[in-house]
């Protein structure tokens, strides 16, 4: 009977002591919580996401969601494991503190409450940020100045900890966050290649200064260069060379295969602007693809049957059926100049009509800026080049010779631009085509009205050629055009391109994303 009651009392207080202990690592968890702050995050604040995390620990009664008996659950290891390989997705595992939360784990104790309350909270944060930087972006496109949207795919953060940290696989539930695009997997896969090629300490560096080579001149550097495009990829060649130091056939079209790739004149030319790309090194590309990775976080989940991107710094336009692979239309632009200061936005926007034979409504700004000045130095400046006064407004006449040349593409938006066919058909001809106002001069017109309205070739130059002047086609069903900017791009054929920055917006992302937490959301 004794040796009955003493067992109970053992038992009573040891039930006692773990509810204190629960208690205590309660109120430690609401004191971190409540104060927004965590005492060793490397980001320690978190304001953005404390109601998520209130909402979160109310529903499990303010119990922790990653320790079980006062050790941390077998879900807290596999996500801590998917934290600290977030690299491989181009975030930065620095940011969700992996190093620390697997150190703390093997810390955590029933006897020390306060460790419980601190990692589980600090998990919860840096899951949170990682679950919401891995599906909306780290950075909100409208406090850069885009007109992209992401809100619709805010997530309800505290019911996804919940499913995670229930879940008998978080690991593969994180790596759904994803963007589900073709394009980012095989980012992903370019980036652990570009991470391995930066960390190579026997990469070759392109020698400096270096002069412009043609076609079978000799140059003490190429040894150095054909090394380097071989570990880029561009050089497959491996026969015997009778002087290394001869810029050779085989090493020409490895130039020129590179030049293709970076958006350069493919002419087997090294000057200026070839070297420059040569010599920039894979970190900077990393950080190009990373970023290339994080803009495609700010897109829709789910497209049209029918959609249209232009990738401006690529001067490309591609039109897709969604489940479709590959672009059914694809072709050059011309884009917004930016030593003019008059970059094409980057935005979302419907399609809605097709005008053929339009008429081109010189914008003010341009009117006073460059037709008017002409017009008062020539008289006859108007009627050679078929424009009129209308309403104290200067249009030019529908035509052939219009700069708007036969047909134009409306998609409304705050900045008025919209995609047009063009007279000036030699300046697709250039490797860099930012000549235009900020509206998108398009190579093939004929083939995106086939895309969007569904019409035969006969029917759209018919229209274009000798219908009539400023005809207004709706589209049957609007089309998204998204006009993105990414500077690294991998086809389908899986080969790697980069750009170049045109109008700095890969800099200024840059410079955000180093600023840390808390991210502009």
């Amino acid at each position: 009977m004794k040796r009955g009651l003493i067992l109970t009392a053992l038992a009573v207080v040891v039930v006692a002591g773990h509810v204190r202990a629960e208690d205590a690592a309660a109120s430690d968890m609401r004191r971190i919580v409540g104060a927004a702050e965590h005492p060793w995050l490397r980001w320690p604040r978190f304001p953005d996401y404390q109601r998520d995390i209130e909402r979160l620990y109310e529903s499990s009664g303010w119990a922790p969601v990653w320790c079980r008996d006062g050790r941390p659950t077998p879900q807290a290891a596999e996500v801590i494991a998917s934290l600290r390989q977030a690299d491989a997705r181009g975030l930065r595992p620095t940011d969700y503190d992996s190093e620390r939360l697997d150190t703390e784990a093997k810390l955590v104790a029933p006897s020390d409450p306060a460790s419980v309350a601190r990692f589980d909270t600090a998990l919860t944060v840096s899951t949170m940020r990682y679950v919401s930087d891995a599906y909306v972006g780290r950075v909100n496109p409208r406090t850069l100045g885009f007109g992209l949207d992401v809100e619709p795919k805010r997530l309800d953060l505290a019911a996804v900890l919940t499913e995670l940290a229930q879940s008998p696989t978080p690991g593969q539930h994180l790596a759904g966050f994803d963007p589900p695009f073709p394009l980012f997997r095989r980012l992903q896969v370019e980036l652990a290649k570009m991470r391995a090629l930066a960390a190579r300490p026997d990469l070759p560096s392109v020698p400096t200064p270096l002069p412009v080579l043609h076609p079978g001149d000799t140059n003490p550097g190429m040894p150095a260069l054909r090394q380097r495009l071989a570990l880029l990829g561009d050089l497959a060649d491996g026969t015997a060379l009778t002087d290394p130091t001869a810029y050779d056939a085989a090493l020409v079209a490895a130039v020129q295969r590179f030049q293709e790739r970076h958006g350069l004149a493919a002419d087997g030319v090294i000057g200026a602007g070839t070297a420059r790309a040569l010599r920039v090194e894979p970190a900077a590309r990393v950080q190009q693809i990373e970023l290339a990775m994080e803009r495609l976080r700010w897109l829709p989940l789910h497209v049209a049957d029918r959609f249209i991107l232009v990738n401006l710094p690529e001067f490309r336009l591609f039109g897709f059926h969604a489940g479709v692979p590959g672009p059914r239309v694809a072709m050059d632009v011309v884009v917004g100049s930016a030593a003019r200061h008059n970059a094409t936005p980057i935005l979302q926007a419907d399609l809605k009509h097709v005008v053929f034979r339009p008429y081109w409504q010189v914008p003010p700004g341009i009117a006073k800026q460059e037709i008017l000045p002409k017009v008062r130095r020539d008289a006859g400046y108007l009627q050679r080049n078929h424009m009129e006064m209308v309403d104290n407004r200067v249009r030019q006449r529908p035509g052939p010779d219009n700069a708007l040349g036969l047909v134009k593409f409306l998609f409304p938006n705050a900045h008025h631009v919209y995609m047009h066919d063009t007279p000036q058909k030699s300046l697709f001809g250039r490797a860099q085509r930012d000549f235009s106002h900020g509206c998108i001069r398009v190579a093939n017109p004929i083939g995106l009205a086939e895309f969007v309205l569904g019409w035969d070739r006969a029917r759209i130059i018919e229209a274009m050629q000798r219908g009539r002047d400023n005809r207004w086609v709706p589209v049957p069903e609007p089309i998204p055009v998204y006009l993105l900017y990414s500077t690294a791009v991998v086809n389908e054929a899986g080969r790697l391109f980069f750009f170049e920055d045109i109008y700095g917006h890969d800099a200024e992302l840059a410079r955000v994303l180093a600023r840390g937490y808390p991210y502009p959301h």
